[in-house]
């Protein structure tokens, strides 16, 4: 029993030395293929809004081209009322990126991954309205375009900047569809819009104002420079010339006013890996959205500067400065770590491999001198029952043999060894039986052998 125990244990332990290896090494394998599949496969979710409107647009055109990039995360859009809202759900983790304008309160958990589009603000005073200066704004009607809560704090700010409580200006809010109507009606003295450069706003904006194309003019913010100077999230620009095509084309050179950029902003708790390849993938797919959405075109890189108060992701900066990291930068400590652990745990189990199939191997040569001690014990037994049963102690030494050399317990030589101690056991069993069955019959023979001497003796006495 102690015997079939060892083989066992032995079996046992040299299947699951091969399993566990085996195991091992799929697992990973399997861990690195996960690593490399999981690289494309998060799905972000990115506040936007408002629904409808040029980020809208953008950010859902960039969600369907990334749909199928395998290299990129997927986007999932959550559609917002506009900036601040999505600087809050940022801010409150329920998204975890976010387009935000930068004069709105940025999240204190974001970070700029990329500049979307530079708004640039500007301010036209119509016809009839001759020698209107921003400064005499007070007691007029504004229209703003897009309407929005942050176009009119801006104009709010530049109001105040020229001394005019913005209390006394009418904000009259308006969709970019209704500013012919509205110049055409005289609902409005100027207009007051924030937009790219590059989409084909200001085509549009030049088409609405054509019934006053005469009397239009561009209204310098000189001031700009000094608010962007007290407030980093503005910053003062030149109107190209004749931004406004007609006759005569407008502004004239010099022209200043006040961008405001539009950020797409990631939660710092994405790791910089993530946000490396979206901005890689987002630089790489906008020409091809732009029939989709113009606004693509106007992309650009977030300031990858660490000093700057709109400092980039690190994610986002490492791929400006190109310094991104690969898949073995990544993941190598985790990976020779890994391996490492993994080295150990094969040299363990190894070794109890090998401590196995020691004490397997020993019990294999102990049956070998079992077998030497029955033969041994055969050619000294004279009796038939005793016989009997070394015989079947034979055979079970035969079976367990035939076990151990299942279990790869023996090489060539002990196999070769085995045969011959079950051969030698088996022929010294059978020639002591025939030896003593025939040790009657020759004790017999010799019984009768020594009566006839006698009586052959004693006759010759008488």
């Amino acid at each position: 029993m102690i015997v079939r125990r060892r083989i066992a244990f032995s079996h046992v332990m040299h299947l699951s030395g091969l399993f566990a290896l085996t195991a091992a090494f799929a697992i990973v394998a399997i861990a690195i293929s996960a690593l490399r599949f999981s690289e494309g496969s998060e799905r972000l979710r990115v506040a936007v809004g408002p629904s409808g409107g040029v980020d809208a647009r953008l950010v859902e055109a960039l969600s369907d081209s990334l749909q199928h990039d395998g290299s990129a995360p997927r986007l999932s859009v959550v559609p917002t009322d506009g900036s601040a809202a999505s600087a809050t759900a940022l801010e409150s983790r329920r998204v975890d990126l976010a387009v935000i304008r930068s004069d709105v309160a940025a999240p204190i958990n974001g970070a700029p991954i990329a500049v979307l589009h530079t708004d640039v603000a500007i301010l036209v005073a119509l016809s009839g309205s001759k020698g209107l200066e921003i400064g005499r704004l007070a007691g007029k009607r504004v229209g703003i375009v897009p309407a929005s809560a942050a176009n009119d704090a801006l104009l709010d700010t530049i109001l105040s900047e020229y001394g005019v409580a913005p209390a006394s200006v009418e904000h009259v809010s308006m969709s970019e569809a209704d500013m012919a109507a509205a110049v055409a009606q005289k609902r409005v003295d100027a207009l007051f819009a924030v937009e790219p450069l590059r989409g084909g706003f200001f085509e549009r904006f030049a088409a609405a104002l054509s019934s006053h194309s005469q009397g239009a003019v561009v209204l310098p913010i000189d001031s700009a420079e000094g608010i962007a100077a007290r407030n980093p999230a503005f910053r003062k620009v030149d109107l190209p010339a004749g931004l406004i095509s007609g006759a005569p084309p407008r502004p004239k050179d010099g022209s200043a006013t006040i961008a405001v950029s539009t950020r797409l902003e990631a939660s710092r708790a994405l790791s910089d890996e993530i946000v490396t390849r979206l901005t890689k993938r987002l630089f790489a797919v906008r020409r091809s959205i732009e029939a989709r959405a113009p606004i693509a075109a106007a992309m650009e890189k977030a300031d990858s500067d660490k000093d700057s108060p709109a400092a980039a992701h690190p994610g986002a900066a490492a791929y400006y400065d190109n310094t991104e990291k690969s898949f073995m930068d990544v993941y190598g400590d985790w990976i020779y770590v890994g391996a490492m652990a993994f080295s150990g745990v094969a040299s363990g189990v190894a070794a109890l491999l090998g401590v196995a199939r020691a004490r397997a191997r020993k019990a294999a040569l102990a049956l070998i001198d079992e077998l030497i001690d029955l033969k041994t014990e055969a050619h000294a037994t004279m009796e038939l029952p005793r016989l009997g049963e070394l015989e079947k102690t034979s055979e079970d030494l035969s079976t367990k043999g035939l076990r151990f050399a299942r279990d790869h317990n023996f090489d060539s030589a002990g196999l070769a060894a085995l045969r011959l101690a079950i051969d030698e056991a088996r022929r010294a069993i059978d020639d002591q039986r025939q030896e003593v069955e025939q040790q009657p019959q020759r004790l017999a023979r010799a019984t009768m052998a020594g009566s006839s001497s006698f009586e052959a003796f004693g006759g010759g006495q008488e």
